[in-house]
């Protein structure tokens, strides 16, 4: 969850997103970090590069978005972690599932795995760190200590620390067999991502800014501070060489750094918000995601496009190599975890052999759902499918941050009722440039079921009829209403 928290009594997010820093020269401790920006002029665009749809494989289904995976240092066993708090772990080479896990009460946004491949870490929206035994999925330990979000976790190469990062700015370091906090400190802004160096000496941190930092993990002092981004940091990883330092944001970009100098190696320009980066085994590989449901593999030394993987159906928000190299496992928007053959050529693709799990929504029961959404609110479907796909998205910086304010105004002042749901209703919604509500599409169940007792069907009723049919652009936001009563209103650029 990137937006900050907000209360019915407080204004929406959308404050300081869109800041603007410079890349500058910072001082540090330790050392300068020059920031010489090298734009890359891709040679070779989507559409001429190898597109690779087949062969892809689907091992775990979750009902729910998957925002993280994992797969284990030998190779053999993945984890998939899910909005809905569940966590699945499978394996890789016959897809069985192995263990079906409700571990959280809410988002699971981060997952990591031991070096020697025993423990999976998991961390959630429920402020919440627990560590699994992976063989029998049993709880181990329960490390709750941050105020807000677990953004992101990673075991040290020794296997006896976790390091975590949380919404709440701080950095824990746990000694993993007492569940003991050895040293915390502090990112200077809302923390979002969080990566460990593979000689285990360099913590990396970065926030809602577009700052970037590095830090000692033994003692940690200040290494490195980098103004990246213009926008909020999603993601971080380091190579396998240790020799760059991968960032993605939610200012289009993907930015690879020198590990030693903190010098720009590349920039990537992306179309859409960065969810996730990751190295492939020989680091001259980067796989990125984003909210055009693709993964794009980049030659890290030049910054060339080498393939395109399409096969999701929603956005990718997570992806990650096999240690050996040959297969890439990816999480998505859609529930489905898949594994990619990263053969050399796509006329040499091999088949991975794996069982198919059977979908946990199966075909019936999705025409079941789209059924009842359509008996509750037959018009939040046409007013949908009138606009859908016909009319521009409004991208002007200052017309989305009035049209959030208002939206979240709008919404507020009409909502009366108590909640009596108990997990979060997501809801992405449309408005013309008046801020008169065109769309409502809830995306999750617990949207679908109590879209009702929310104001949200008595706004849309609203709206007037020419206003629905002029094809004029649209703001497209994310709206969320928790059971605690919170409200919050955000652009749907960066979100799923």
């Amino acid at each position: 969850m990137v937006a900050a928290k907000k209360s019915k009594q407080n204004s929406p997010f959308f404050n300081n997103t869109y800041t603007v820093i410079g890349l500058i020269v910072l001082g540090s401790i330790g050392a300068f970090w020059f920031s010489r920006s090298r734009l890359v002029s891709v040679k070779n665009p989507v559409s001429d590069v190898a597109q690779q749809t087949v062969p892809e494989q689907i091992l775990a289904k979750h009902k729910s978005w998957v925002y993280t995976v994992d797969i284990s240092p030998d190779g053999q066993t993945i984890a998939s972690g899910s909005y809905d708090g569940t966590i699945k772990i499978s394996n890789v080479s016959n897809g069985e599932l192995l263990h079906n896990i409700n571990a959280h009460d809410n988002a699971i946004e981060s997952l990591a795995i031991s070096p020697y491949g025993k423990i999976l870490a998991s961390g959630s929206w429920d402020n919440h760190i627990k560590l699994w035994d992976i063989s029998s999925g049993a709880l181990l330990r329960d490390l709750h200590s941050h105020t807000d979000d677990v953004k992101a976790i990673a075991f040290s190469i020794d296997n006896q620390t976790l390091a975590s990062g949380s919404y709440d700015g701080m950095i824990k370091v746990w000694n993993i067999k007492t569940g003991s906090i050895n040293r915390r400190f502090k990112h200077p802004s809302l923390l979002t991502s969080l990566a460990l160096s593979p000689d285990g000496k360099m913590l990396a941190t970065a926030g809602k800014n577009g700052l970037i930092k590095t830090w000692d993990l033994s003692t940690g002092r200040e290494l490195h501070s980098i103004a990246a981004h213009k926008r909020s940091v999603r993601t971080l990883a380091f190579s396998p060489d240790n020799r760059l330092l991968g960032s993605g944001s939610q200012d289009r970009t993907v930015k690879l750094w020198q590990v030693d100098t903190g010098q720009l190696h590349e920039t990537i320009e992306k179309e859409k918000a960065v969810f996730s980066v990751a190295f492939s085994a020989d680091s001259k590989t980067i796989a990125t995601t984003s909210h055009d449901r693709n993964i794009h593999l980049w030659q890290v030394d030049t910054g060339e496009l080498k393939e395109k993987l399409t096969s999701h159906s929603k956005a990718v928000c997570s992806v990650e190599f096999n240690p050996d190299g040959k297969t890439l496992a990816s999480g998505g928007a859609d529930g489905a975890v898949k594994l990619w053959s990263m053969s050399d050529s796509p006329q040499d693709l091999q088949d991975i052999n794996i069982t198919l799990e059977p979908p946990v929504l199966e075909e019936k029961e999705v025409h079941t759902v789209a059924s009842e959404i359509t008996e509750i609110q037959p018009e939040i479907k046409d007013a949908s499918s009138e606009t859908t796909e016909v009319q521009p998205e409004i991208t002007d910086v200052a017309m989305l941050e009035k049209l959030n304010q208002k939206l979240y105004d709008q919404i507020d002042v009409s909502w009366r009722q108590t909640p009596r749901w108990y997990e979060d209703l997501v809801f992405q919604i449309k408005v013309n440039a008046d801020n008169e509500m065109i769309s409502i599409e809830p995306m999750n169940q617990e949207a679908i079921d109590y879209i009702g007792q929310t104001p949200l069907p008595e706004l849309l009723n609203n709206t007037n009829s020419e206003a629905i049919t002029q094809k004029q652009p649209l703001g497209v936001f994310r709206v969320v209403m928790t059971s605690t009563g919170v409200l919050k209103v955000d652009p749907w650029q960066g979100w799923l």
